[in-house]
């Protein structure tokens, strides 16, 4: 099966407190498991490791090429761990996968659009959950499933997992009925808060104006 993204590795044979020397001359540590294959420590370039994850994500189907073979294998980036503080990968999970049996993973929601209940300041727009998870043969999984979030227009509006578009082949186990985006009411808290500044105007005005009067008498 063909892949549009080709992540080459070599095998690490640097472990443990060794494998900070390993990143401070620009490898990524990573792990190659699934698909009946023995786990392998492998070894990626930094640069090309922080590329293909920034194209892909974990929810689109690569090809990993090891030293050796022929032909890159299809495989996922099941997690990449990452520095708090720099965001450099740290560390990488590459799953191989047989292209005929199906496989579960997350796949990522991405809110598109602007709520018209958000914008006229109605309500407040609340996000849920940021990811659903699938079960479908790897070469059918979807990146992402985009949100529009026109379709809320007024409070106490919902969009579930049960309004996603989903192509044909795949399965959402994710429960239909979680949220994913809805328009909250606003407290009264809020509210008075909003209309502060013009309040506060309107009290700067009316202390002028008194003072004025004041002045005058």
């Amino acid at each position: 099966m063909e892949t549009t993204v080709t992540l080459k590795v070599a095998k690490r044979e640097a472990k443990g407190r060794h494998v900070r020397r390993l990143r401070r001359e620009g490898w990524v540590p990573a792990t190659v498991y699934g698909a009946g294959a023995e786990a392998t420590s492998v070894q990626i370039p930094r640069n090309e490791a922080a590329e293909v994850y920034r194209r892909v994500g974990t929810s689109t189907m690569i090809g990993v090429l090891m030293e050796r073979q022929r032909q890159p294998r299809p495989a996922f980036i099941r997690e990449a761990q990452r520095d708090p503080i720099t965001l450099q990968i740290l560390h990488m999970d590459l799953q191989l996968v047989d292209p005929n049996r199906p496989i579960t993973l997350d796949v990522p929601i991405v809110l598109v659009g602007e709520s018209p209940a958000a914008r006229q300041s109605l309500g407040v727009l609340t996000h849920g959950v940021e990811t659903v998870e699938v079960h479908c043969l790897p070469g059918e999984v979807p990146a992402r499933f985009e949100v529009d979030l026109s379709v809320l227009t007024d409070v106490d509006q919902f969009l579930h997992v049960k309004d996603l578009v989903v192509p044909a082949g795949v399965q959402i186990r994710t429960d239909p009925e979680v949220v994913i985006a809805y328009v909250a009411a606003m407290r009264r808290e809020e509210v008075e808060e909003v209309a502060k500044p013009e309040e506060a105007v309107e009290e700067g005005v009316e202390a002028a104006e008194a003072k004025e009067e004041a002045e005058e008498e």
